[in-house]
Formats: structure tokens, sequence, C-alpha cells
């Protein structure tokens, strides 16, 4: 029987088992916080983390420090290949496509070994604009949705299958991912 994934730390868990990870760069952080972070500190026992967000970002612990900038200019402040992983869970569908695409070039560009994104296949609520009044946050307008082909064409995996033929995972939400260093 396949595994069923409850969330989003369930997939970082499972496809980051048996990779040595020092240090994740997670973007889109906000109010929720830091995806996997207790799995990241207590199980991998990272030694570095980011956090990234334009609007807000909770307090977390030292080892993560916030930069609280637009994602888009993290090459100013990180080098490439500076960190082991980058995630960005529920961040994608607030750029506009092209700025998505943008995006995955330059977290393909900081991460060393695993790239990870969770992007809204369609509008989550009744209007583009739905989490923007739920929250306040400005910054979560749907801008753009993801489909799974989109990924698969940019050499990433994808619960495509889980998804729409098994329907055991989450099906309006797109995850993909990328090994650009396996099990190292």
């Amino acid at each position: 029987m396949k595994k069923i994934f409850k969330d989003m730390e369930d997939y970082i868990r499972e496809l980051t088992a048996e990779m040595s990870v020092e240090s994740v760069l997670d973007v889109g952080t906000g109010n929720k916080g830091v995806v996997a972070q207790s799995y990241w500190e207590n199980e991998k026992h990272i030694r570095k983390g980011y956090a990234c967000d334009i609007w807000v970002i909770k307090p977390l612990p030292p080892i993560w420090t916030p930069l609280k900038m637009n994602a888009l200019n993290l090459l100013d402040v990180l080098k490439p290949k500076s960190v082991d992983v980058v995630q960005a869970c529920g961040f994608l569908e607030h750029l506009k496509k092209e700025e998505g695409l943008r995006f995955i070039r330059i977290a393909e560009t900081l991460a060393r070994k695993f790239v990870f994104f969770t992007a809204a296949a369609y509008c989550h609520g009744p209007t583009r604009d739905y989490k923007v009044k739920i929250d306040g946050n400005p910054y979560h307008y749907y801008w753009s949705a993801w489909d799974w082909m989109e990924f698969q064409d940019l050499g990433y995996e994808t619960n495509w299958y889980d998804a729409h033929v098994k329907h055991i995972t989450f099906q309006g939400e797109v995850i993909a991912w990328k090994y650009l260093q396996k099990n190292t």
C-alpha cells in the first residue's frame, strides 16, 4: 500500500530521508513558519536555516536567519549553491507566472542538493484576493495557477499520479521536487 501524505512535512521527510542536510532555505515562510521546522531541527539537525518572506516572519529559534525580502532578490544575499535544500510551499501561486519561473531558476541556483515546491493548481477560494481578505497579507493574491506538466517539463517529479489516479494525496496542490544531487 502506498503511503498517504497528510501534510508537506510528510513529503519532505520521505524525500530527504536518506539525504545529509546541513542547511535549508524556506521561502514564503510567513505566519505559518518554516515547513517541517521540527524535522529539520530535531531529526536532520541542520546547522543553518534561512526563512524568507516579503511580508512577515514569525519568531524562530536562532538557527534560522530571517530574510524579510522579496525572494526574487535572494541571489543578492545568498551565493549560488549556498544551501542544501530550498523549499517553497504555497508560494509560487502568489507570483505572476514569469516571476514564478524565474524563482524556480533562482531556487535551483541556490540549492546544492534538492528543491521542493508546492503550488496551487487553482485559486483556493471564491476570488483571487480571498486570502488577502482573510489574513490581511497583501502578497497572498493569487496571480497564477500551476500545472503538474509545467514542473515535469522542467525536470521535476510530481504528485500527479497520486493525486489524480490514486486520490491518496493533495489534489488541488501541485507538489514537485528535483534532486540536484542524489542521496549525499
